[in-house]
C-alpha cells in the first residue's frame, strides 16, 4: 500500500461499503452516496433537540468546540475567509473570491461547534443554471462575461450563522401631527395685474404628545458570521426556513465546505441589536397615529435573549473579470440569487446616446 492510499484511508470518515471510497452528501436524497458504484446510505434521523442558548451564559462559558469531524483549514491571503474542508484536501482555492493564494493554517482550537444546520436542497447544476440566468438579465454585463467567469467554479458552502431569540418591551413617546384647514384672505395679482383679495384654504397642524407602550417577540433573527461574503449579498439571498433546521451531523458536510466564523456571538448579537432596534423604532412609529409625526423616542428593555450556531447552505461564485473580484450567491435551500457583475461601460454609454437622441428628434417633430 503506497504512502498516498495509507493517507487517504486514514483520513477517510464515510467509506463506502460497497468499494471502499469516499460517500459524498447527496442534497437530493439527504443521504451519503458513492459517486463510483452507487452505493447509498441514508443519514439516520437525530432524536436530539435543537435547543436555544442563553446569550448571557455563552458569553461566560462557550460549549462544544470544533466541526466534529477531522478537517484542515484554509485561509485566503485575498479576502481574509477560513473555509474547513475535508482533511484529505491537498490544495483548493477560495470559494468566495476565486483566489488560488489560499495557504493551510491550524483549525481554530475553540471555534464553537454548530448545533444545527439546513442541508442543501438545490445541487450544483441548478446553481449553475440560477448563475447563468442571472448572467443573462444583466443588460449592461460585458459580452464575454460568461466566458471569462468560469462558471464551472461555482462551490457549495455551509456558511456560519448565529441566530437569535429575544423578548423585547418597549416605551414609546412623540408628537403626533393631525392636518385641519382654515381659510385665509391673501392678496395677489389677477391675470389683468391688478391687485385682487382672494380667500384660499390653507394647511396647519395641530401637535399633541402622544405615547404607548410595544412589546415584540423576535425568533431566529439571522446574522451571517461569514469573513468571505459580503454581508449584503448574504442579505439579498434571505430568507431562510430555520424551521427546517435538523441537529448537527458531520455526515452533511461529506464533499462540503464549511467556513468558520469570523464574526463572534458578542458582535454579532450587536449587530442583531441592531436590525431588530430598527425594526421596534418602525413599529412604535406606526402606532403614533396622525398625519405626521416627530420627536418619536423608543426605550426598549430585552429579555431571554438566546442564540444558535447554524450552518445555512449557499453556493458560491467567486469569479475574477480583469482586475476586480465579484461575487454571486445562490441559496441552498430556496434558489434565490444574490450578487454583483461588472459593468459595461460602452454599453451604458450607448444607451444614453440613443436616448438623447430619441429626446431630440420628438422635441424636433414637436416644433
Amino acid at each position: 500500500m503506497s504512502m498516498d492510499e495509507v493517507k487517504q484511508k486514514k483520513t477517510r470518515k464515510f467509506p463506502c461499503k460497497g468499494c471502499g471510497a469516499e460517500l459524498l452528501f447527496n442534497p437530493d436524497a439527504e443521504s451519503l452516496k458513492c459517486e463510483y458504484c452507487g452505493f447509498e446510505e441514508k443519514i439516520p434521523k437525530s432524536k436530539e433537540e435543537i435547543k436555544e442558548h442563553s446569550l448571557d451564559e455563552h458569553l461566560a462559558k462557550p460549549k462544544k468546540t470544533g466541526l466534529g469531524t477531522e478537517t484542515k483549514s484554509f485561509k485566503c491571503e485575498s479576502c481574509g475567509a477560513t473555509t474547513s474542508v475535508g482533511a484529505g484536501t491537498i490544495s483548493t482555492e477560495c470559494a468566495f473570491c476565486g483566489s488560488k493564494h489560499v495557504f493551510e493554517q491550524e483549525a481554530m482550537e475553540n471555534l464553537v461547534r454548530p448545533e444545527s444546520l439546513l442541508p442543501f436542497s438545490v445541487d450544483k447544476n441548478q446553481a449553475l443554471d440560477k448563475f447563468r440566468e442571472w448572467l443573462g438579465g444583466l443588460w449592461f454585463r460585458p459580452g464575454d462575461l460568461k466566458q471569462k467567469s468560469r462558471l464551472d467554479e461555482i462551490k457549495g458552502v455551509y456558511l456560519p450563522y448565529w441566530t437569535f431569540d429575544a423578548f423585547t418591551s418597549s416605551w414609546w413617546e412623540a408628537e403626533r401631527g393631525d392636518y385641519y384647514y382654515v381659510t385665509v384672505t391673501v392678496t395677489e395679482q389677477d391675470e389683468d395685474g391688478e391687485m385682487v383679495e382672494r380667500e384660499k384654504q390653507e394647511r396647519r397642524t395641530r401637535w399633541n404628545w402622544v405615547s404607548g407602550r410595544y412589546q415584540e417577540f423576535f425568533d431566529d433573527e439571522l446574522v451571517c458570521a461569514s469573513g468571505g461574503v459580503e454581508h449584503s449579498f448574504a442579505t439579498g439571498i434571505h430568507p431562510f426556513d430555520t424551521s427546517k433546521l435538523v441537529p448537527y451531523d458531520p455526515n452533511y458536510l461529506s464533499g462540503w465546505a464549511a467556513e468558520e466564523y469570523k464574526t463572534d456571538t458578542k458582535e454579532a448579537w450587536q449587530t442583531a441589536k441592531h436590525t431588530i432596534d430598527a425594526a421596534i423604532h418602525s413599529a412604535c412609529s406606526s402606532r403614533v397615529g396622525g398625519d405626521t409625526q416627530r420627536g418619536l423616542s423608543v426605550d426598549t428593555a430585552y429579555s431571554n435573549i438566546t442564540y444558535k450556531h447554524v450552518l445555512l447552505p449557499v453556493f458560491v461564485a467567486g469569479y475574477r473579470y480583469g482586475e476586480k473580484v465579484f461575487q454571486f450567491l445562490v441559496n441552498g435551500q430556496t434558489g434565490k440569487v444574490s450578487g454583483s457583475a461588472p459593468i459595461s461601460w460602452f454599453k451604458v454609454i450607448s444607451l444614453i446616446v440613443v436616448i438623447i437622441a430619441i429626446i431630440a428628434l420628438a422635441v424636433f417633430f414637436s416644433s
